[in-house]
């Protein structure tokens, strides 16, 4: 009785899958190659305003490698943030201390948006629950004013030693308009892609979803992904979204065919193309670098 059901189940998201119109899965895989180049482009900004110039098209060879790593070490960003870091500092000779800091800051400049995003998401749905992020908040602005303090803090950690010159040009980061500018907007850009392409793909399955549950739908998705311990959250994120998505009422085949969309993409995808890159583009030699550290 249970392979039975099983047998019927796997026929009837097949059947789903096997109608989805290849130009929704286009646009959608779309979506997600345009993130990652706003990715480097946020990343490209940041390093310029320390004073160095990277190539785009390096900061997008190393994002794509970067996910890959995230894809096979766990919790989210496990590797990859270690491996964009080494990524520049041994092709392009960027000082493993400057891109250490730029990542720190691209994530400060990320967490602006995300923190709009989930606020939102809360308040559609619950008043409530959104008091929970206040001290989010609250230690967000601390970071941002105390700007200085954190730096030292964070070099002191992570056994940075900078240079007076510097450290004077990672401080002056939250004074420059114009990254902080792109940054958010790059980072905000992102996260509307993030819930385009679950619009995308609910609509290939024949699901017109309201933005407000895609919303949702994306902080769940993001959430799962940090709290998720397996290797690129392989088996927690899947379980996790099916679950919400059920919850907030996808029928359970359809649920199970966006999960599997939205995972082909970012997941599958993501991996060969980050694979794909370290093998061409003088991956190997960064990752033999990783290794050996």
């Amino acid at each position: 009785m249970v392979l039975e059901n099983f047998v019927q189940s796997a026929e009837e998201y097949i059947g789903v899958l096997r109608h989805v119109p290849i130009h929704y899965l286009l646009l959608a895989i779309g979506t997600y190659y345009l993130s990652v180049f706003l990715f480097a482009l946020r990343w490209k900004y940041v390093l310029k305003g320390t004073g160095v110039e990277v190539p785009l098209a390096e900061l997008f060879k190393a994002n794509l490698a970067g996910l890959f790593m995230n894809n096979i070490t766990p919790m989210s960003r496990g590797g990859g943030e270690l491996l964009r870091m080494a990524w520049i500092s041994k092709l392009q000779g960027v000082p493993m201390r400057i891109s250490a800091v730029t990542v720190v800051y691209e994530r400060i400049l990320e967490s602006i948006p995300v923190m709009v995003m989930v606020t939102l998401g809360f308040l559609y749905f619950t008043t409530s629950e959104a008091l929970a992020l206040i001290p989010l908040v609250i230690g967000l602005a601390l970071v941002w004013f105390k700007w200085e303090k954190f730096i030292e803090l964070t070099l002191r950690l992570f056994r940075v030693n900078l240079s007076e010159e510097e450290r004077e040009r990672i401080v002056a980061l939250r004074k420059c308009g114009d990254v902080n500018l792109i940054g958010i907007g790059t980072s905000s850009l992102v996260w509307v892609l993030d819930v385009l392409r679950l619009k995308l793909i609910t609509l290939a399955i024949g699901l017109n979803v309201s933005f407000p549950v895609l919303i949702l739908v994306s902080i769940i998705n993001l959430m799962l992904g940090i709290a998720a311990f397996t290797p690129g959250g392989v088996g927690v994120v899947e379980s996790g979204l099916i679950g919400a998505l059920t919850y907030l009422g996808f029928p359970p085949a359809l649920a199970v065919s966006t999960v599997l969309l939205e995972r082909f993409i970012s997941y599958v995808l993501g991996s060969i193309s980050g694979l794909l890159v370290l093998f061409t583009s003088g991956g190997r030699e960064v990752w033999r670098a990783l290794k050996s550290r």
